[in-house]
């Protein structure tokens, strides 16, 4: 089954605290505070979600998380990919080089029919904005 990890449950959980929280920083001990999620574990979303360019890091006192451009902008697309990496029903789908696909001819015997709900999802996920969450 499709399942979206609990990771990044967590990162859109954040993500959604910050978009009430306007420009002001949280810290993560607050963030943690509020969500009841480990602090170590908010320190790896956080990590995660400041890399790919979702959130900024504020420094000092004052300082901690915030968006890094308005929620409106922030698809569930982007978040899942920045948490998980690629939204792909099948590892073939995305690259992996890992992946053994046993192919029948020319194409595995899953890639025609999964490609057609891969891109189905694919749209839904882009067209769903964090500030919709």
């Amino acid at each position: 089954m499709l399942t979206i990890r609990r990771e990044t449950d967590y990162a859109i959980q954040i993500l959604k605290l910050l978009a009430k929280s306007k420009e002001k920083f949280l810290s993560l001990k607050d963030l943690s505070d509020m969500t009841g999620i480990s602090f170590l574990f908010l320190q790896k979303i956080a990590r995660k979600l400041r890399i790919g360019g979702l959130i900024k890091a504020g420094q000092g006192a004052s300082g901690g998380y915030a968006l890094n451009m308005p929620a409106k902008q922030i698809s569930l697309k982007n978040i899942i990919e920045t948490v998980e990496g690629p939204c792909a029903i099948l590892s073939c789908f995305c690259g992996d080089k890992k992946f053994n696909c046993v192919k029948k001819g020319n194409q595995c015997a899953l890639q025609n029919k999964m490609k057609k709900l891969n891109n189905q999802i694919i749209k839904v996920v882009e067209k769903t904005k964090l500030s919709s969450l």
